[in-house]
């Protein structure tokens, strides 16, 4: 007996596409289960991270560099997804460790 798709995913109903935030809701509650906003905070801070690193020279300091700004953009945006109610507030504070991890690794290759 053939499976039928409709009984491995959900599929969205008219409330769910009425709009860009209604999609990203769908998308981000129903499909993933609340991780396509981590996942995708997770690979901008790795794009960030190697994109500042590679930059840098390659060097120590470099890397505080690029772990600070990957940290800080991803703190700015969990901080705008955590307000719509897109991303946990454990993901926010998360990246505020990370942030906190970044501006003391550039205080202590400072010296």
């Amino acid at each position: 007996m053939a499976t039928n798709a409709s009984s491995w995913y959900q599929y969205p109903n008219s409330t769910d596409t009425s709009g860009l935030f209604e999609f990203y809701r769908f998308i981000n509650n129903e499909v993933t289960g609340y991780l396509f906003f981590p996942a995708m905070l997770l690979v901008i801070w790795f794009i960030a991270f190697v994109g500042v690193f590679s930059s840098g020279g390659l060097n120590r300091a470099a890397g505080a560099r690029a772990w600070t700004f990957a940290s800080f953009l991803c703190f700015i945006l969990s901080i705008f997804l955590t307000t719509m109610e897109f991303l946990a507030p454990k993901f926010m504070y998360l990246s505020f460790i990370f942030l906190s991890i970044g501006i003391l690794w550039l205080k202590i290759e400072r010296g």
